[in-house]
């Protein structure tokens, strides 16, 4: 057991967890430590990575969920359990009777953990150098209007204007428990009106954007983030960014 609680979530507090999975070098980290806080059925997922740096990315991402989250109760992380919906988004298992929400992003070199009580939450982070064939997925990702704003755009602002609107999507399809099993086609985040997007949605998607708070996330400037989080009428929520413990 991990002892007295260490970190207070109030109902309107959204607390943001950030750490490096590699270290100022680029080699992994304590993999061996963090390894430790991992189920058995994670160390053997973990053992079936063929490059190191995947394997690096996987344990520091399980075991940053882990501890992050024994912040919050009086439980081991090892000892955590999960269960997931229907499209595969993991929740604390309801038998710890724990009323914790989560969300885990990773990309390479960085990791992001999002936690609220009792509400939807979404994270995602992306390299800003990610791999990525702009032709193959603008017309796949991208909603007609959110197009539009990319056409007046100098071509060398596409890769990063549509990495902002990948994460937002990507936050808000976590979020709502669905991943990308949603039309992300209907989902639009337009950024006329400044640096702050824009969330609009089609009536099929049976959602209300207002029901939602979504921003950027202050990472490193080689990477893309954003959180969106599920609220109720004008509820004001508090953004927290915290440090992991011992990372």
């Amino acid at each position: 057991m991990t002892g007295e609680s260490r970190a207070t979530l109030n109902r309107t507090d959204v607390h943001l967890w950030i750490a490096p999975s590699t270290g100022p070098s680029g080699e992994p980290r304590r993999l061996r430590e963090y390894a430790a806080d991992l189920s058995p059925e994670e160390r053997h997922r973990a053992d079936r990575f063929y490059f190191l740096h995947d394997r690096a990315q996987f344990v520091t991402a399980r075991s940053l969920l882990r501890r992050c989250l024994s912040q919050y109760a009086d439980i081991a992380p090892s000892e955590w359990e999960f269960e997931f919906n229907s499209f595969g988004k993991p929740a604390v298992h309801r038998r710890l009777g724990v009323d914790l929400d989560f969300n885990l992003s990773h990309s390479r070199g960085m990791c992001m953990l999002g936690v609220t009580r009792e509400r939807p939450i979404g994270v995602d982070v992306e390299k800003r150098d990610a791999r990525i064939s702009l032709p193959d997925l603008l017309h796949q990702v991208l909603s007609e209007a959110e197009l539009e704003e990319l056409r007046h755009l100098p071509a060398r602002a596409w890769k990063s204007r549509f990495l902002d609107v990948w994460v937002f999507k990507e936050a808000y399809a976590k979020a709502r428990g669905q991943g990308i099993s949603l039309p992300l086609r209907d989902i639009s985040f337009l950024f006329a009106g400044g640096p702050q997007p824009r969330l609009t949605l089609k009536p099929s998607l049976g959602d209300r954007p207002d029901d939602w708070l979504y921003d950027f996330v202050r990472v490193p400037a080689d990477f893309h983030a954003a959180v969106c989080i599920g609220r109720r009428g004008d509820e004001r929520l508090r953004l927290v960014l915290r440090e992991p413990p011992r990372y």
